[in-house]
């Protein structure tokens, strides 16, 4: 059998097929190093995670509170300086305001049995608005109509006061009736003699509804704020040493000032200081909250990030931790993963421009595993266009 010559054809489509192959193989193979270019780049994050509500708020506590008169409604805005309850200390016996109460009835009725002859216009009127306002509050209470309960109490203490007002300075000489009216002045002097008044010393919203994180949960303590307390509010575990003997009275919170923290996995999601992101608190899917960035503390793989937000925080103000949606269109420079190294703990590229390139620190916003999205720590250090090492 007559065997064939090899011609130099042959080995021109060889090295053809060798030299196709090489290139196909070529970006997969490390030869020393290989440059990237960097691109402008943007990426859309959105991620659930758990969330701690942080106040600027103060608190007023008190051991020594026997009663609670409240005068400011719940959840409104208070000036400094207004009233927002009295408060009556140790010692101080419901018994004192039930016994005023039996005087003053007394008074009223001693009133109608020596005026019963007499008719007092004014007097009747104010008799008939307390009336009014009794019955007014009785078909509240019951249901028959709708308003607002405190408002009403209010209008009825109101005239009430006003009728005794009148009743006193229009006092006939009377020994017996002089008798009660003493006995009455008696009554409130010892009542006011345990009484003092809570008045707002700034502006803010007033709540009297506390859940025990107030002290341990202040702007002032975030710099101190580690992943175990995050855990621990969370879990609805307390924080701090032990039960305090102090009963919390009420709370003025700054309602447009207020922060988020969250816990998550540093290997999928890097923060960076003044980015702004929206809030979505589950549970409050028509609340849309903008905040930045404004703190961030890397343990392991875990990150604690903290958030400013300028909103007002609306019904926020009885949340303290939930479910949120974070998400945030981010826009940096874009660069293969691979150029991506770490050096000393530190992430960043090679800038290549002097031989072996210089390395730049970088912030990873989001890496997909093809091309990851950077920001320089140092602002201008790398720009659209630069040149990359992949070592």
């Amino acid at each position: 059998m007559r065997r064939k010559r090899v011609t130099g054809r042959f080995y021109v489509f060889l090295l053809a097929i060798l030299v196709i192959a090489f290139l196909i193989v070529r970006p997969h193979l490390r030869f020393g190093t290989r440059e990237a270019i960097i691109e402008p780049g943007s990426a859309s994050y959105s991620q659930k995670t758990d969330a701690v509500i942080i106040r600027d708020e103060s608190v007023f506590s008190s051991g020594t509170i026997a009663r609670v008169e409240y005068v400011a409604m719940e959840n409104t805005l208070l000036n400094a300086g207004d009233t927002i309850a009295y408060l009556y200390s140790t010692g101080y016996s419901e018994s004192e305001l039930e016994r005023l109460e039996d005087v003053r009835a007394n008074i009223q009725a001693y009133h109608k049995t020596i005026l019963n002859n007499i008719v007092d216009n004014d007097l009747n009127r104010l008799d008939r608005i307390v009336d009014m306002r009794a019955l007014e509050l009785k078909s509240l209470v019951t249901h028959q109509t709708t308003g607002n309960l405190l408002s009403l109490v209010r209008q009825l203490e109101s005239a009430m006061v006003d009728r005794q007002d009148y009743m006193r300075a229009n006092q006939r000489e009377d020994l017996n009736l002089n008798r009660l009216y003493q006995d009455e002045s008696t009554r409130m002097n010892s009542i006011a003699s345990w009484r003092t008044e809570a008045t707002a010393d700034e502006a803010g919203v007033i709540s009297f509804y506390t859940d025990g994180y107030e002290s341990a949960l202040t702007p002032d303590a975030l710099d101190a704020l580690t992943p175990a307390d995050i855990r621990a509010v969370i879990a609805g575990n307390s924080l701090g040493e032990g039960s305090s003997r102090l009963t919390d009275i009420y709370r003025l919170v700054d309602q447009d000032t207020w922060y988020v923290a969250i816990l998550t996995d540093g290997r999928s999601w890097n923060p960076v200081l003044d980015q702004v992101y929206y809030l979505q608190f589950e549970g409050f899917e028509d609340l849309v909250f903008s905040a930045k960035v404004t703190r961030v503390q890397k343990v392991e793989n875990e990150v604690l990030a903290v958030f400013l937000v300028e909103d007002p925080m609306g019904p926020m103000i009885y949340q303290r931790s939930g479910r949120v949606t974070l998400s945030s269109e981010l826009s940096g420079l874009s660069v293969l993963a691979e150029a991506l190294d770490n050096q000393s703990g530190q992430t960043g590229v090679w800038l290549f421009d002097v031989p072996g390139g210089t390395f730049v620190p970088v912030e990873v916003l989001s890496n997909d595993g093809n091309r990851a999205l950077i920001q320089p720590q140092a602002e201008g250090a790398l720009q659209v266009g630069d040149r990359v090492l992949i070592k």
